[in-house]
């Protein structure tokens, strides 16, 4: 039997994980996080194949999530999707600078995220 893929939904709004697990809980081992700060505490034991990472959050932001796991060698495999209200080229340009594989832009269509992920896990 293959093992579940493991996946770390963040954002500050918990109606967007809820989304999330309605998606992904059957699929897959999920955890949600509400701050960045959160979402780096679990990281550190849960060690997700990908992390759907909201970019606008108080405190510690989505990007510098990103550059913060980018930093620890043991958490180049993780795939990181921003997902974001944010669709800008500069916000895309910034995400992919501090390490994000790609860009899921809210509202996102469940198709679309579905797919998004799956090509990642």
């Amino acid at each position: 039997m293959q093992k579940k893929k493991k996946m770390l939904a963040v954002d500050d709004n918990t109606d967007n994980n809820a989304i999330v697990e309605e998606l992904f809980g059957d699929h897959c081992d999920l955890r949600t996080a509400t701050t960045g700060e959160k979402a780096l505490e679990i990281v550190q034991t849960f060690r997700p194949d990908v992390v759907l990472l909201d970019i606008m959050m108080p405190g510690m932001d989505g990007y510098e999530v990103c550059r913060r796991l980018r930093e620890q060698p043991a958490f180049e495999d993780i795939k990181i999707l921003m997902v974001t209200a944010k669709g800008a080229l500069e916000d895309r340009v910034k995400g992919y600078e501090v390490g994000a594989n790609d860009f899921i832009t809210k509202p996102f269509e469940e198709e679309n995220i579905l797919e998004s992920v799956e090509f990642f896990v």
